[in-house]
């Protein structure tokens, strides 16, 4: 059995734009400061606690998390702009990424209210990974 698939391309909202100018000028602020050397890889191997940090004041850790455990309650479009964005250059993420992606989203959906009171703020400023 052979077919065909078939996906419709994606037009991002205007809220994923503006996130992606606004990634990118933290981005640019970031190098230009010396905070890390762009092009190195995805940065999955680099580990930078001080840029975890920023970017959890950026709001980019727990992008579409509930707010009431610290999280931004954006789009996954919107994440999906900074996740590419911070890939596209190779920023140090291994520090945050894995609490993102996989621990935050365990947590909110399995933990007991009190642990998720207790990590996940911590997760989306940038201290617990």
């Amino acid at each position: 059995m052979t077919g065909t698939i078939s996906f419709d391309p994606v037009s991002l909202p205007p809220q994923a734009d503006a996130m992606r100018s606004r990634v990118r000028d933290f981005i640019k602020r970031e190098i230009d400061a010396g905070t890390f050397e762009p092009g190195l890889g995805p940065g999955l191997n680099r580990h930078s606690p001080e840029f975890s940090r920023k970017c959890g004041a950026q709001g980019f850790i727990g992008m579409t998390w509930p707010k009431e455990y610290g999280g931004h309650q954006h789009s996954f479009l919107e994440r999906y702009v900074v996740t590419e964005e911070l890939l596209a250059v190779g920023a140090p993420v291994w520090a945050h990424w894995v609490a993102d992606r996989q621990s935050g989203p365990v947590l909110l959906r399995d933990a007991d209210e009190e642990i998720r009171r207790a990590i996940l703020p911590k997760i989306v400023r940038g201290e617990c990974y």
